[in-house]
This record gives structure tokens, sequence and C-alpha cells, in this order.
């Protein structure tokens, strides 16, 4: 398993709900709009470039009981590695994809899509650049990947949560709001909070893992669904209010 704890260029982009977000448990299609602000590494020879758009879609489920074996459910407490639970979901349609047309660009994980529940945990305004002020927050991280795991720990020593990403690349859409959105983090949200803060966060480790390259995207548009839709379709404005700098990111497995 494999996850990355995503601290860096946030946007306070706040998507007011226009329609009803209730939602039973479901299969959850996010299709995104976002732009990069920011990248470093070997992403800057890659022909994307600062104020590139980008599109994309992610497919997960609200259902803990579609997901594959081996779910983390009790809270990880390793430094660096904090959250509160971790799914993985394999099957199709689950996935994440994602286009940069201004280069004919795009990704699609080839392993399975990694849900992580983060709730009631402390974020420092160091962490997301200075846009969120200390204090206790909920988000989840839907997370497409091609990077294998390795533990970095001698003797080859490291536990479920504890392993690195490497020789590949990592896709995040991280959605942020105030420790209100959801109360029990054994389990993913069936509905998204009435304002978020959203961001798509790419990565690349080399085989060694480290990170060698780093993309930063604020979203400017998100439209859920669910399906079986329950008579419902959550569509969000626009609402672009700022851009910091990377910050940091943390790695979980």
């Amino acid at each position: 398993m494999k996850k990355s704890r995503l601290f860096g260029a946030v946007c306070a982009c706040l998507f007011p709900v226009l329609m009803s977000s209730s939602a039973s448990a479901a299969q959850v299609t996010i299709d995104i709009m976002a732009t990069i602000n920011d990248l470093t590494g070997s992403y800057t020879s890659s022909g994307l470039s600062i104020g590139q758009d980008m599109t994309g879609t992610f497919v997960y489920d609200t259902d803990e009981s579609n997901a594959d074996p081996g779910a983390i459910t009790t809270p990880s407490i390793v430094p660096g590695h904090e959250f509160s639970s971790f799914y993985e979901f394999s099957n199709p349609p689950y996935g994440v994809s994602l286009s940069i047309p201004a280069i004919s660009g795009s990704f699609t994980n080839s392993t399975p899509v990694g849900v992580v529940v983060n709730d009631n945990l402390p974020l420092t305004a160091g962490e997301t650049g200075g846009l969120l002020a200390d204090g206790i927050y909920d988000w989840i991280e839907i997370l497409g990947s091609t990077t294998t795991s390795i533990c970095l720990l001698p003797g080859g020593t490291c536990a479920p949560d504890e392993f690195s990403p490497a020789d590949g690349e990592e896709w995040t859409l991280a959605l942020f709001s105030d420790d209100g959105w959801f109360s029990d983090g054994s389990v993913i949200p069936d509905n998204l909070a009435a304002n978020i803060t959203a961001i798509i966060v790419g990565l690349e480790f080399d085989a060694a893992g480290n990170e060698i390259g780093s993309v930063f995207a604020p979203v400017s548009t998100v439209t859920v669904s669910a399906v079986p839709i329950p008579a419902t379709i959550w569509l969000f404005g626009t609402g672009l209010l700022g851009l910091v700098g990377a910050a940091r990111h943390r790695k979980i497995t």
C-alpha cells in the first residue's frame, strides 16, 4: 500500500454546493479541471509548465465493503505517516486518469486506487504553505500511482504504513475541510463537505524512493456523481481564492 501525505502548494478553492450533496454509500466519480501553478525537478523538463490546464477523473467507492482486503482501519501514529484509515479499490471502473492537453500528456494509474481518510488531524500553517491556520482538519485523498513500494528502514522491517513509493508517479486529489466534515476516521465519508479546498498533486520518485519532481495544480472545477445515482448530482462552482507556494509532503504506504 502507498500514500503521499500532501501539504504543498495548496489552493484556496472553495466550492459552494449548488445542488444537494446527500448520497448513500456508492461508487463515486469526480471530474476535475485544474491549472498547474508550481512544478519542480524532473517535471520542469517534461513539457509541463506553469499555467497549463489539466482535466481528470477519479473513481473510488464510499462503500468500504467493496475495498480490497487488507484495509488499514486503525489510525497510524508513525511520525510522518499519520492517517486515520486507508483503503484500496482495484476492480474496474475504479481508477485515476489525467490529461494535460497542452502537451498531449496523460497519466493513468497502474495500481489500486488508494483512498486515505484523515479525521480530526492537526495541520500547521507551515504544512499548508500558510493557507490554512494552525488547527484540526478533516480531509480525504484519492490516490493513483504507478510506483512500487520499498522499505527504507534497515533490515526491511517496515510496518504496513511505513513503506515508501519508488520508481514511478503518484497523482492525488486532496479535498480539505474543517473538522466538522466527518466524525468516523475508520470509514470513507459518504458526502463531500459543503465547502472544500481542492488540489491536484503529482509526485515522481526514483528507484531509491527519492522524490525527484512535483507538480501542484489548484482545482477550479469539480463535478461529482454517485452510481447508483441517488437522484442527485453534485456540482461545485469555481472559486479560486488564492495560491500559495510548495511546503512539504510526507510519504505513506
